[in-house]
């Protein structure tokens, strides 16, 4: 037996076969406790039983290469996971906090008439971005989301210079579709 052989055997052995009938057997035993350790974490069994789904589906698609501790990896993964569902879900709330507070301070008038008025404006607006061709229509709706020259030109695939020019034009195709 080659120097190669004996090698390729000893990593062949380290790495573990995750056959259909071991993935199966694995599922079964660990299921519940890993979607009960999330849940702990998470709060939430859907969204507890949605991060096991991950943590079982890199187990299917990349087991670890050690196999003497796959629990331990198992456990590692979902908390991993676990934890970055904690971290983006409190960026999403706290996002969709401030949108709320900026809504209710752009939509808030003691005056029925002045509310029912900004609404059809509003409404108006988007109808003439619908009929504009869509690239000027992104390009406005970008620039006044507060992106840069470079973050829309990268967003359309255009060239950075070429943005302002662009721009010009859509505001000019958007003044004139909105007075007619």
């Amino acid at each position: 037996m080659s120097l190669t052989d004996k090698r390729d055997r000893t990593e062949a052995d380290r790495i573990p076969a995750i056959d259909e009938a071991n993935f199966e057997a694995i599922f079964i035993e660990q299921w519940s406790r890993i979607c009960h350790v999330l849940y702990r974490l998470l709060g939430d069994w859907a969204d507890a039983e949605d991060t096991a789904l991950e943590t079982f589906t890199r187990l299917h698609q990349r087991p670890p290469k050690e196999s003497s501790n796959l629990n331990g990896w198992l456990y590692r993964v979902a908390m991993n996971l676990g934890f970055n569902e904690l971290r983006s879900g409190q960026r999403r709330q706290h996002y969709e906090e401030k949108a709320g507070v900026i809504i209710l301070e752009e939509n808030f008038s003691p005056d029925p008439e002045i509310a029912l008025e900004k609404l059809q404006e509003r409404e108006r607006v988007r109808m003439t971005l619908a009929s504009m061709k869509t690239r000027s229509a992104k390009l406005l709706i970008l620039r006044h989301s507060g992106f840069s020259y470079r973050e829309i030109a990268g967003a359309l695939d255009i060239r950075p210079g070429s943005v302002g020019k662009l721009l010009s034009r859509a505001e000019n195709e958007f003044k004139k579709k909105y007075r007619s």
